[in-house]
């Protein structure tokens, strides 16, 4: 066992290491972005039109998902999905992009597209119909009107451009958890500082990492080592309110996964922005004592797809043996288009050990965040699907799917005498066999990047302390 002492004098100074950059890090940020709006604004010149401001004053997430080729979201597809509402937009009654994507895609690509082209003065964000909310959907939609708002308040200051949009609200949340989760969490926490506290939640706000802000490799990985901490934190006080705890070496360990998907996620981000949020549900029923714990960590940009398959890609080595599967795959005709595909087949192998699309030699410095952040996801949840059949984590990524319930779990094998771990969706483990497309399947919604969306049921009784 590690030294219970080293590891939480280890924890503890990244705590205090954490709350004394806060304060510097948000002057930091309102510089830079200061710096950023005036640069911007030298760009425009004498063209002050309104598609000139869009061209140039768009935040980088906005940007990049009105640009982006094949998205659901390219500012030519919000322009055919904008619908005759007077500015009311209802949300649907399962919020969703992991369970309910075409739905919830087009609520978005509609209220995106009225607001881009400003077609209505009002815009109210409806949830009176609204009786499950997704976190994932939730916060990629908070995301989007972030940007919006910022773009907005850009424009202000010309008077031919200023935004026709007065007002964007979200109103009318009727069903009890999703007026918890939006006050705790959500639009009013994110966009207006609102918040109301409640004894049964712990939410975890949204928090987001700008490379572009701040691009020194040593504070980035500073920051990263700030943010696992504060996460890891939050775990810890969700599993105090079902009397659970973590080992010193469990303990230790998390943190280590928690990083890895981070850093992960910046690594993989064209806008180099990286958010994670969670949230926390205690609850009662009968004589059983639980809890709903949600997390979600995305990113915009290249999809791991389009990252492999991106001639640039610094290792090689792992897209010659991609390549060298799909032709197994065509091969035995395992390919079915708009069912199972190229796309689908690389992203799986890209959640094996040891794969990753960092060159080999800066793989060798750490390792690979995704099978063990898997991994830990199934020791919370436990073994027994029957047990627990609530429990799912989902991975979107351009149009594929993978989801997560305890059906399939990892394998370990050897692999020229090293041992490996495998998450391959099928009875025989072996990544050259066609998963289960029950499980993992390519999706006619395209997500613009990569989304780790998990809901993971905690029961008090029990009776491991170790994750």
């Amino acid at each position: 066992m590690k030294n219970k002492k080293e590891i939480e004098k280890r924890i503890a100074l990244k705590k205090f290491r954490r709350k004394l950059k806060s304060k510097e890090k948000r002057k930091n940020r309102r510089r830079a972005e200061n710096y950023s709006y005036i640069e911007s604004k030298k760009d425009l010149g004498e063209d002050h039109s309104y598609e000139n401001i869009l061209a140039n004053w768009l935040p980088a997430n906005l940007s990049y998902l009105l640009s982006c080729e094949g998205s659901d979201f390219h500012i030519n597809e919000i322009g055919k999905r904008i619908p005759e509402n007077g500015g009311r937009f209802f949300v649907p009654k399962e919020f969703s992009i992991v369970d309910n994507a075409e739905t919830s895609y087009r609520f978005i690509q509609g209220l995106l597209g009225a607001l881009i082209h400003q077609k209505y003065s009002k815009v109210y964000i409806d949830y009176s119909n609204c009786t499950r909310l997704d976190l994932g959907a939730q916060v990629f939609l908070d995301i989007i009107l972030r940007d919006v708002i910022k773009f907005f308040k850009r424009c202000e200051q010309y008077k031919k451009t200023r935004p026709k949009v007065t007002e964007i609200n979200g109103t009318n949340a009727k069903d009890e958890n999703v007026q918890k989760l939006l006050n705790s969490v959500g639009s009013p926490v994110i966009h207006s500082n609102i918040e109301k506290k409640y004894s049964d939640i712990i939410p975890y706000k949204l928090c987001v990492h700008d490379r572009e802000l701040n691009g020194d490799p040593i504070k980035i990985r500073e920051q990263k080592d700030l943010d696992t901490t504060k996460l890891v934190d939050y775990v810890l006080e969700c599993l105090k309110t079902l009397n659970r705890t973590l080992t010193p070496d469990r303990l230790d360990d998390l943190s280590t996964v928690i990083g890895e998907i981070l850093i992960n996620a910046e690594e993989h981000s064209t806008t180099k922005h990286r958010f994670s949020i969670g949230y926390f549900h205690e609850k009662t029923e009968g004589d059983k004592h639980f809890g709903v714990f949600r997390l979600a960590i995305l990113n915009f940009g290249q999809t791991i797809y389009e990252k492999f398959k991106d001639p640039d890609c610094p290792n090689q080595t792992t897209v010659s043996k991609m390549k060298s599967l799909s032709d197994q795959y065509t091969k035995k005709k395992y390919f079915i288009i708009k069912g199972f595909e190229e796309e689908t087949l690389w992203t799986l192998y890209a959640l094996q050990d040891g794969v990753t699309s960092v060159s080999t030699d800066e793989y060798l410095k750490r390792g690979n965040g995704s099978i063990q952040f898997i991994e830990s996801f199934f020791n919370i949840k436990g073994q027994n699907k029957e047990a627990d059949d609530f429990s799912t984590l989902a991975i979107l990524s351009g149009n594929t799917k993978i989801i997560f319930d305890g059906t399939y779990n990892i394998t370990n094998g050897i692999v020229d005498g090293e041992k490996y771990k495998f998450m391959t969706f099928n009875e025989s483990g072996k990544i050259e066999e066609k998963p289960d497309t029950k499980f993992v399947k390519y999706t006619k919604n395209y997500f613009p990047g990569t989304i780790i969306s998990a809901k993971i049921l905690f029961n008090e009784d029990d009776l491991t302390e170790e994750i």
